[in-house]
């Protein structure tokens, strides 16, 4: 039974993989016409990653300048003071001082950058599908419209398409800067001291059973939440735009039960995922925690040095802040395929009314319409609403529909405008 269960757990892992390629690579595409300034932001990136690699040897070289050890007699004192009357040892002392400033201010602007064109691409790449998605869906047949609730259009115009913004933005810039920071920050341990980042080491796989815990518990909530959201919208819009009815059958009641019921789904979803994201984060960093004390253990059995001991602990903490971003990437990827996937069926679906197969342009109109031999039956219809109709109407003349309920006044109405 256990087997059973590893092996469909491995199979929806990859699953979610394969499905999440295929909306990606399509939503990419989208950038296209914005590549130089989404390179741009993540080459920015990749300077966050290096110069924020490098903050550890500074904090080991500026430590090891500033700090003396054990207190000095007064004679080195008087000769400490004297070296800083000296002009060119009180300049290299202010530049020492300032080199960690100067790495952060460099680090900062990086990440500026970084954040900045990447939503400047991603905004304008959700602009782009949103007129996309508009124009789609205004020139559909009134068929998809009967099938499709305007409060779940009005969703995927809005909710769904910050979703997919999110794949841009978190997804794009994460994926790429954060294993860089990661790479770069263990680089920069192991040449400072081997032995302590191996030790290091050994708590990241731990760092990932949470992760692996947790995510499951979000992508479950993941799934409903955008359709919760939906159904919110839908009841609202239903609401406001019948309120005439609702107040005349004196409904009021159940359309506030009805929203509230939906609100309530959408609020225990969230909350779910809320937990499953976030309970990552004070594990990890309980973990981290335990490696600093390790640290600490390390450092009065070898005798570490103070600036190397600063730049090891720096390190540590330098890694931790990409490892808990990544660890809540995966919940990121999970909204934002599905409210990808959600938009693209929009995207690829055809309307039910098509011109036929070598249809003829219409340069010009007369006025005139032309029934011959029309035969139409509903999808739902068990016999034909109109049947082998002929038809014409002059221009400039009146005519009147006249007939039964259910004769098909209707029907020819909805097919002159194409309905």
């Amino acid at each position: 039974m256990s087997k059973r269960k590893t092996a469909r757990k491995k199979a929806s892992f990859w699953q979610t993989l394969r499905a999440a390629w295929g909306p990606y690579r399509r939503l990419y595409s989208y950038v296209t016409p914005y590549k130089w300034r989404f390179v741009l932001g993540l080459s920015f990136g990749f300077a966050f990653g290096i110069v924020t690699a490098l903050v550890p040897l500074t904090m080991l070289q500026v430590s090891n300048f500033i700090f003396h050890g054990a207190a000095p007699s007064p004679r080195a004192l008087v000769a400490h003071y004297e070296m800083l009357n000296v002009g060119p040892k009180i300049n290299s002392i202010v530049w020492i001082c300032l080199a960690i400033p100067l790495v952060m201010m460099a680090r900062s602007l990086c990440s500026y950058g970084n954040a900045y064109y990447m939503n400047w691409v991603s905004n304008k790449v959700v602009t782009d599908i949103r007129n996309q998605l508009f124009a789609k869906i205004v020139r559909h047949s009134m068929e998809f419209f009967n099938k499709m609730r305007a409060g779940f259009l009005m969703s995927r115009i809005t909710n769904d398409t910050r979703g997919m913004q999110m794949a841009l933005t978190a997804v794009s810039s994460d994926l790429f800067k954060q294993p860089i920071t990661i790479l770069g920050g263990i680089t920069v341990l192991l040449l400072i001291d081997w032995k302590f980042t191996l030790v290091t080491l050994i708590l990241f796989p731990i760092c990932l059973v949470p992760i692996r815990i947790y995510g499951h518990r979000a992508r479950k909530a993941v799934r409903h939440q955008f359709e919760d959201m939906g159904q919110m919208v839908v009841t609202m819009q239903e609401t406001f735009a019948g309120i005439r009815v609702i107040k005349s059958f004196n409904r009021e009641e159940h359309q506030e039960k009805s929203f509230r019921r939906s609100n309530q789904l959408q609020f225990s979803n969230m909350m779910r995922m809320i937990k499953a994201m976030e309970a990552t984060g004070p594990l990890v960093e309980t973990i981290a925690a335990v490696g600093v004390g390790l640290a600490l253990l390390y450092v009065y059995v070898v005798n570490l040095s103070a600036g190397r001991f600063f730049g090891l602990i720096s390190g540590i903490f330098i890694l931790y802040d990409p490892i808990k971003t990544l660890s809540k990437i995966h919940i990121v990827m999970q909204q934002s395929v599905s409210a990808s996937k959600e938009i693209f069926n929009i995207l690829d679906s055809e309307p039910a009314v098509q011109d036929a197969p070598g249809a003829i342009e219409l340069p010009y109109s007369e006025g005139r319409i032309d029934f011959e031999n029309i035969t139409f039956r509903y999808v739902t219809g068990s016999s034909d609403a109109v049947k082998d109709l002929n038809l014409r109407i002059e221009p400039g003349k009146n005519y009147a529909l006249v007939g039964a309920s259910g004769a098909g006044k209707s029907t020819v109405l909805s097919l002159i405008l194409r309905l």
